[in-house]
């Protein structure tokens, strides 16, 4: 070897270790490479995979972020924004006018007072016997616009009233949510917030406020949490007698622990004190409604005794601009879709979550260990396979109640069968492979074997599978929330969203047709990730791209 080769390996050498690029003899730098990086080159090509994550990822980000980004309270409700269509423009007053425009002049038009041809008459006529309402609000509307217009249609007394009440209405009327009550210490002055405190403190509070003895409060909330009680269980079990209803209800108060009660006790007394709070924040808010000067939406604090302050939030109902529009209870369906998007992408990962950990556990177990083990484990999956996961998931929830934990649990209670026969499966090829007879030789034990080198070496299948599970779960619920088995109001999800949407689809069809966009895009972006993935982590596709 001559000096100038000696030379240059020194020099390699000193190079590597001082952490520099590692090169070969042909001095050319060799980078390193591993199954993930492989995976990552090979799915950035992949363009519908990219669109996908990147819509996955905003979505994501929309639903953790949600409660700072300027939406409406998703369960806050206006009966008089019933129903209110999709708009970029118009505020809620400006569509309750028109809607009550289109009423005024529809009846004039059954009165005879707005004048039509009778080919339009027929027309009105013929859609009316065709449940065909949308069309005939909006003829009238248009045709009572042009002929108002014109000079040529006006207004009785009995109507001019009534559309002056209704803008006095739009112009004074106030949303006001309590944000926060505060008890002042008589002695301090200092303020306490009364949600930290204790039961008895609360009780005290709320007596001195009605100005009543304590016991009073507490006999009173036992009846209410009793009142409670049998509601829920009326919605379960409708057709029971008042004395099997007491029952239950006395069976149901000894099942919960004495913490759960005085939560709800508490949960109780807290939402009389904001009641409370809130008719005196609305008293006084309507001598400054009509102030110019006043800029909406007001944040004020209210001092509603001489021991309680609230901090309340006021703006103009009726200024609200809804760019979905509204629900049957005037609600905003923006708003809703991404609070019932966070509980529908919830339980699709909780349910992957669960059902990938109980399948992993199972097939590397059954994988590793083989015999008999694997022989039982594998029948007990081959009966589960058998029964109906659909009819098993529904009886669970009617057994169980209809919340969102019994909701996780039943989805997952046999979502885990064919992760278990993969991970099963990938482990058997793996468990002979030399790494493994290394790691055995060395005295590794069995439980370092499966989790420290075969799981981590079956992870891109598990990756793969986990994300074509989540819109599997997604529909699931989807499903159940449709049918009235999944998530309970006034939480939502993009099914009971649906299921809400149903009845009224001919008349209010952006009911439907906002939370079905929302779902069905997930879904396909989920379903792009996943191809983008197998073919990212397919050892045998790898000079494909």
């Amino acid at each position: 070897m001559s000096i100038s080769n000696v030379f240059k390996n020194i020099v390699r050498s000193f190079s590597h270790r001082s952490g520099e690029d590692a090169v070969n003899e042909f001095d050319q730098v060799v980078m390193g490479n591993s199954l993930t990086k492989d995976a990552w080159r090979r799915l950035k090509k992949n363009k519908m995979a990219v669109i996908g994550l990147v819509v996955i990822s905003l979505y994501a980000l929309i639903t953790i972020f949600a409660d700072f980004l300027p939406f409406y309270p998703s369960d806050e409700i206006i009966l008089e924004h019933q129903h209110l269509p999709p708009t970029l423009s118009h505020t809620a007053g400006d569509l309750m006018m028109e809607k009550k425009l289109k009423e005024v002049y529809f009846m004039a038009w059954k009165d005879g007072r707005l004048v039509v041809t009778d080919e339009e008459s027929a027309q009105i006529r013929a859609w009316i016997d065709a449940n065909d309402t949308n069309k005939v609000w909006n003829f009238s509307y248009a045709e009572g616009e042009r002929q108002r217009a014109a000079g040529t249609f006006e207004f009785n007394n009995s109507e001019r009233q009534s559309l002056e009440r209704l803008q006095t209405q739009i112009d004074t009327d106030l949303q006001v949510r309590v944000e926060k009550i505060w008890w002042k210490d008589p002695a301090t002055g200092k303020l306490h917030d009364i949600q930290g405190m204790s039961l008895a403190e609360m009780i005290g509070i709320y007596a001195d406020l009605l100005k009543v003895d304590d016991k009073l409060i507490v006999a009173q909330l036992e009846s209410e949490i009793r009142a409670q009680l049998i509601n829920v269980i009326k919605t379960d079990s409708p057709d029971l007698t008042n004395e099997e209803y007491e029952i239950l209800v006395d069976t149901e108060l000894d099942v919960r622990s004495e913490r759960e009660l005085t939560q709800m006790e508490k949960d109780n007394i807290y939402g009389k004190l904001k009641t409370q709070s809130l008719r005196y924040a609305q008293n006084q808010l309507k001598t400054i409604v009509l102030d110019p000067e006043v800029v909406f939406p007001l944040t004020e604090r209210f001092d509603v005794s001489s021991f309680l302050t609230a901090e309340v939030v006021a703006s103009k109902k009726h200024e609200r601009k809804y760019v979905f529009g509204t629900d049957h209870q005037g609600r905003d369906l923006l708003s809703r879709i991404v609070y019932g998007g966070r509980v529908s992408i919830a339980i699709g990962l909780v349910g992957t979550f669960t059902s990938v950990l109980i399948g992993i556990i199972v097939g590397a177990l059954a994988g590793y260990l083989g015999g008999k083990v694997d022989y039982f484990l594998m029948r007990f999956v081959d009966i589960m396979y058998g029964l109906p996961y659909m009819l098993l998931v529904i009886i669970f929830m009617a057994i169980f109640g209809r919340n969102t934990m019994n909701l996780f649990v039943a989805l997952a209670l046999v979502s885990w069968l064919t992760i278990a026969r993969m991970v099963r499966g990938q482990i058997m090829s793996l468990k002979n492979q030399e790494f493994i007879e290394a790691a055995r030789s060395m005295g590794a034990s069995t439980l370092r074997i499966i989790f420290y080198h075969l799981i981590p070496n079956s992870l891109s299948v598990i990756i793969v599978y986990s994300t074509l599970r989540i819109p599997a779960f997604v529909m699931q619920e989807s499903f159940l929330s449709f049918l009235g088995l999944g998530i309970q109001a006034p939480a939502s999800s993009w099914g009971s969203l649906l299921g809400d949407a149903v009845n009224g689809m001919t008349l209010y069809p952006w009911k439907m047709i906002f939370p079905a966009i929302a779902m069905t895009l997930f879904l396909f972006m989920m379903n792009f990730l996943g191809d983008g993935l197998r073919d990212a982590f397919d050892p045998q596709s790898k000079n494909q791209l």
